[in-house]
């Protein structure tokens, strides 16, 4: 086994005699070899901010009967590619990255260039360190595996005209809660499986959302403040109600936002449910306290940042909420690779810490198995006429994102840490870092998930602007 590097030069693909592996032909290892190699790491560089606590969590039997379900199913899973895999020496848990070795050759194609900069400009947005830290297997909620696992050999269709249908003609995504491709043969399906992911739950509450807006000097510009919900609407089985939630027939989930600081904005608050039928737009709508007046939003809107100042845009919520849509947009897979994003430690501790609001001191890196997957504008109408995702094999959700302006100039970066719960493969998020590398501005957000009455709250009242408005 060899590496070679991918056309575009950013990061490496695994290659067997000339041809690049997929996923189905690796061998599995047992999920037991990441809780290993966690361990291991411990006890050799220390506990850190809470690693024994993930790495409890990552090894109790519940959690590793959920991977090993997961992996027989996918028939892979991220231990045991690694574990086949041909790395540089260097390139191993405790490694630390700094400005001194980032332009390392043996580093170069396993970290983004976009990535690799922030520990080089001191000036703007500055990363002092990372620590590579060992490769866990992550997986989606108990209720997803079961209902993939009685799936297995369905085959589902991604028609051209971007609907997802099961073999009887049903909207997929309005009638269950199956993952559709598990081993993704091109862009269009990985796309659906990305979509499929959601946000690995059934329910998702931050209480509150905090986001802090940094401009080119380095300087705390603004910090917003927000209640965020989000709620699957069929196919559930983690959270209760399960099966369907009651009117939202075709619905496939929904998103509601409220403002609570600063003063200015608060009472700012939006909803925006997607509908399966490709052929239906969003029923998107802001409440502007200002105007005293709710606003129907198009699909063209959710290009629209969320309030002033931020880099996060209502078509990047859960880093990506666009309808899928083969005539606006082309999907390919342009190649798979190993690359280095974020650990999903955040149920236990954050994986970045920073220094002030706009910099960061240490962060935790970890080394995942991707495909590439790239999505391009076919109208010259949308914000981005690209997006380079790195789509994480095994979590279908990405390790990183890069976002292309209309010029093709590489604009906005992605990476975050998900709120992750080991023993259901239950998931929100604590942590993502935004930044714009073309105006030289950040959004640095920080979840507080509220796991506590995750049954009862969000309600249905939440999804409906005119009650929503008043929720505070």
């Amino acid at each position: 086994m060899k590496i070679r590097s991918m056309a575009t030069g950013i990061v490496a693909a695994l290659t067997l005699g000339g041809a690049t592996i997929g996923a189905s032909q690796v061998a599995m290892a047992s999920p037991e070899d990441g809780v290993a190699a966690w361990k291991a790491f411990i006890a050799e560089h220390g506990e850190g901010n809470g690693r024994s606590k993930f790495v409890d969590a990552l090894g109790s039997a519940e959690a590793l009967a959920v991977a090993k379900r997961w992996s027989a199913l996918r028939g892979y899973d991220a231990p045991g590619m690694l574990a086949g895999a041909s790395l540089p020496p260097e390139l191993k848990p405790g490694t630390v990255i700094n400005a001194g070795n980032v332009d390392a050759e043996w580093l170069k194609p396993y970290i983004l260039p976009s990535l690799a900069e922030r520990f080089k400009d001191s000036a703007w947005f500055g990363w002092k360190q990372a620590v590579i830290v060992p490769t866990a297997s992550y997986y989606m909620p108990k209720g997803t595996l079961e209902q993939s696992e009685a799936a297995k050999g369905t085959a589902f269709n991604a028609t051209p005209d971007g609907n997802l249908l099961t073999p009887d003609g049903q909207f997929a995504l309005a009638t269950q809660g199956a993952m559709p491709f598990l081993n993704p043969k091109n862009g269009l399906e990985a796309t659906w499986s990305f979509v499929a992911h959601g946000i690995a739950n059934d329910n998702l509450n931050f209480h509150p959302i905090t986001m802090d807006v940094c401009n080119s000097s380095g300087s705390l510009e603004r910090q917003y403040k927000a209640e965020l919900w989000w709620q699957k609407m069929h196919g559930r089985k983690d959270v209760e109600p399960f099966g369907d939630i009651n009117g939202m027939d075709g619905v496939v989930e929904g998103g509601a936002v409220y403002f609570t600081d600063p003063r200015d904005v608060r009472g700012l608050s939006g909803v925006r449910k997607r509908y399966a039928d490709a052929s239906k737009e969003d029923d998107f709508k802001v409440f502007v306290p200002t105007l005293k007046r709710t606003r129907i939003l198009s699909a063209t809107d959710g290009q629209d940042p969320l309030a002033a100042g931020l880099e996060l845009i209502w078509d990047d919520w859960r880093a990506y909420w666009v309808k899928t849509d083969p005539s606006k947009f082309d999907y390919e897979l342009v190649g798979e690779s190993w690359t280095l994003g974020f650990p999903h430690t955040g149920h236990f501790y954050q994986a970045a810490q920073r220094d002030g609001s706009c910099a960061v001191d240490t962060v935790e890196l970890e080394l995942r198995p991707v495909w590439i997957l790239e999505i391009k504008d076919k109208t010259g109408k949308y914000i981005y006429s690209k997006r380079r995702i790195y789509l994480d094999k095994e979590f279908y959700y990405p390790v990183a994102n890069e976002f292309y302006d209309a010029r093709g100039n590489l604009m906005r970066v992605w990476y975050d840490s998900r709120d992750w719960v080991p023993n259901t493969g239950q998931a929100q998020w604590r942590q993502v870092a935004l930044w714009n590398v073309i105006s030289n501005r950040i959004t640095w957000l920080e979840m507080e998930s509220r796991w506590e009455n995750l049954d009862t709250n969000p309600t249905p009242s939440l999804f409906d602007i005119d009650q929503l408005r008043d929720y505070k």
